[in-house]
C-alpha cells in the first residue's frame, strides 16, 4: 500500500515536470562598468568616454584676463586708502613740502619721518566737533533709514498690486528718478516749509529714492498670488498682508535697501551744506565737519607760526570718517551679495 502511494506521487510529479516545457534561462552575472579616469595636465586622456574635466586654452586666457583686470581694480581702489593712512601717521613737515623721498609716483607708500606721528589725530579728537558729528550722523542715519523704509514699503506695495492707477503711479515714481526739480526750487520748498536749520532738512529730502521703491515692488511681485488670496479669505486687510505676508517674504531685498540707505546717509554732506548754516553747526553731520576741518588745514601756512600738524588733518579726518564703514561693511558684504542674487533669480 505504501509503495503504491509513493508510485502515484512520483507519477504525478513526473507528469507535472513533463507538462512544464518552458525553457529555463540562467541569469548572467553583471560586472560593473568602470569608466576611464580622465587625467589633468599634459597626460589628460581625450576621446575615451566620460566627461572631460578641465578647461581649454581659450577659457584659461579669459580667466587670466579677468584676474588681471580685477587685480588692477583692486590696486586702484586700495592705493588711495593706503596713501591716506600712511600720510596720516607721517612727519607733517615732510608731507607738506615733499622733502626727500616722501612721494613715489605721487603716493606715500610708508610712514615718512622719525617714527609714527599722531599729531593730526590728537588735533581732531581734542576738538569735540568730531564726536558731535558722529552722534549727529548716527541720528540722521537711523531717522532717514526708518522713515525711508516706511515710504519704500508703502510705495512698493501700491505699485505691486493690480490697481487702476498702477501705470500712472509707476510713471510718476520713475519720473522722479530721471528728472530732478533743481537745487534752487528744492531749496525754496524746504525754506517755505520752515525746515532749514533743522534736522528734518537732512532727514526728509534724502530718506528714499525711486530705485528703492521699485526694488521692493519687484520683491513683492515674487510672492505668489495664491498666498495673498488665502490671506484675504482669512480676513486679512491691506496692512496685514503688507506687513505680515509680503514683507517677510521680501526680506532679502529689503535688507539690501536698508544697507544701501545706511551707506548713502553716512556719506551724505551735500544737503547739510545747503540747508544747515554755520549758526547751527551743532547739527552738522560728520562729513560736513570733515570738510570744514580740511578747509581749515589748507590755511595753516598763512599764519606767522604755522602748525604743521594741521596739514595732517586732511588725512586724519578721512580715516576717522571712513573707518566705521570699513570695519562694519565686511560683515554685511556676504549678506548683500546673497540677498541681491536671491532677489534677482526670483519670479
Amino acid at each position: 500500500m505504501f509503495f503504491k502511494k509513493k508510485k502515484q506521487q512520483n507519477t504525478v510529479s513526473d507528469a507535472d515536470s513533463s507538462s512544464d516545457t518552458s525553457p529555463r534561462i540562467a541569469p548572467k552575472p553583471v560586472s560593473p562598468v568602470v569608466l576611464p579616469i580622465i587625467k589633468h595636465g599634459k597626460n589628460r586622456q581625450r576621446g575615451t568616454g566620460g566627461m572631460v574635466v578641465g578647461k581649454d586654452l581659450s577659457s584659461r586666457v579669459v580667466d587670466i584676463v579677468i584676474y588681471f583686470i580685477l587685480t588692477i581694480a583692486l590696486f586702484v581702489s586700495i592705493i588711495p586708502l593706503w596713501h591716506v593712512l600712511m600720510a596720516s601717521v607721517s612727519d607733517p613737515k615732510q608731507i607738506a613740502f615733499g622733502i626727500g623721498n616722501t612721494y613715489k609716483w605721487g603716493v606715500v607708500w610708508w610712514p615718512v619721518g622719525d617714527g609714527l606721528h599722531f599729531e593730526g589725530y590728537e588735533y581732531i579728537f581734542k576738538d569735540g566737533s568730531i564726536f558731535r558729528g558722529y552722534l549727529n550722523t548716527i541720528i540722521y542715519v537711523i531717522l532717514a533709514t526708518g522713515i525711508g523704509m516706511v515710504i519704500n514699503i508703502l510705495g512698493g506695495y501700491v505699485i505691486s498690486r493690480n490697481i487702476k492707477a498702477k501705470g500712472a503711479i509707476t510713471i510718476f515714481v520713475m519720473f522722479t528718478a530721471m528728472f530732478h526739480g533743481g537745487l534752487i526750487p528744492t531749496y525754496a520748498v524746504i525754506k517755505g516749509l520752515n525746515m532749514t536749520d533743522t534736522i528734518w532738512s537732512i532727514v526728509i529730502p534724502g530718506c528714499t529714492n525711486a530705485f528703492f521703491v521699485i526694488m521692493l515692488a519687484n520683491a513683492f511681485r515674487t510672492v505668489p498670488e495664491s498666498t495673498i488670496e488665502s490671506a484675504r479669505i482669512d480676513g486679512a486687510g491691506h496692512m496685514r498682508i503688507m506687513w505680515q505676508i509680503l514683507l517677510p517674504q521680501a526680506l532679502p531685498l529689503a535688507t539690501v535697501v536698508i544697507l544701501n540707505s545706511v551707506i548713502l546717509q553716512w556719506n551724505s554732506w551735500m544737503n547739510a551744506s545747503i540747508y544747515l548754516s554755520s549758526s547751527v553747526n551743532d547739527l552738522w553731520p560728520l562729513q560736513l565737519i570733515v570738510r570744514e576741518l580740511s578747509a581749515k588745514s589748507e590755511q595753516f601756512i598763512g599764519s606767522g607760526r604755522p602748525n604743521y600738524a594741521l596739514f595732517l588733518v586732511r588725512y586724519t579726518v578721512i580715516v576717522a570718517s571712513t573707518l566705521p564703514i570699513l570695519c562694519v561693511f565686511p560683515f554685511f558684504q556676504k549678506l548683500m551679495e546673497t540677498n541681491v542674487v536671491a532677489g534677482a533669480v526670483k519670479g
